[in-house]
């Protein structure tokens, strides 16, 4: 879920119903949570979620009706709650770049924070192009990145807890061997690693890794 995504649902659930949500914007809320999205002839959109199923009518003025806002918030209220409750940190990483997130479950309205660490090594690129195909890098190479990301992780999370996520499909990935590399240089961080997985950051957005994480941590428990 993004931020924006976050900002349109608290409003929708807020008091009193807002009268300025535009409707673009809540089409793009819709296809972030929602299970089915359909624009529908006549400037109708159909959202099924979680087996029930709405019709919402987009009027001229390109805004939200009253009566649309109080049908959204019975379909979010049939539904289970989107997301858990707390805080969670997630590193997701690939060879080039990492990004350290924080996601606040339990609020809507707040924001993702995050914090960018990227290999400027261009010797890392052409090892990770050059052995793709054999599933293995040289951690050698990979050194000052991984060591810039321990410092990211420790002035962004403190004493937190945190899921890392590894770009791939299979077992072997870069994050692996960050997992090594914290291990040698500052083990009290290494252990707060709730739990570590694979996922294709190319086509990823934030909700997927969201999700992801959640899952990672709820099956380390």
């Amino acid at each position: 879920m993004n931020q924006h995504t976050r900002k349109t649902l608290a409003s929708i659930k807020g008091h009193p119903a807002p009268t300025d949500i535009e409707w673009k914007q809540f089409i793009t809320m819709w296809e972030d949570i929602a299970d089915e999205v359909e624009q529908e002839h006549g400037d109708r959109l159909a959202v099924k979620m979680n087996g029930h199923r709405e019709v919402f009518h987009r009027q001229h003025d390109g805004r939200v009706s009253i009566g649309d806002i109080e049908h959204a918030r019975q379909l979010l209220k049939d539904t289970p709650e989107l997301k858990g409750s707390g805080d969670m940190f997630v590193v997701a990483m690939d060879s080039e770049k990492a990004r350290v997130l924080h996601f606040d479950l339990a609020t809507p309205t707040v924001a993702d924070t995050e914090h960018d660490v990227t290999n400027h090594d261009k010797v890392a690129h052409h090892i990770r192009t050059v052995e793709h195909h054999t599933g293995h890098d040289d951690p050698q190479v990979f050194i000052k990145y991984f060591d810039d990301l321990a410092v990211a992780l420790i002035e962004e999370i403190g004493t937190e807890n945190f899921v890392l996520l590894g770009h791939g499909r299979g077992n072997s990935d870069v994050a692996d061997d960050f997992v090594k590399r914290l291990k040698e240089i500052n083990p009290p961080l290494a252990q707060r690693i709730t739990g570590v997985g694979v996922i294709d950051l190319s086509a990823a957005n934030d909700a997927a890794i969201e999700s992801a994480a959640q899952q990672i941590a709820a099956n380390a428990k």
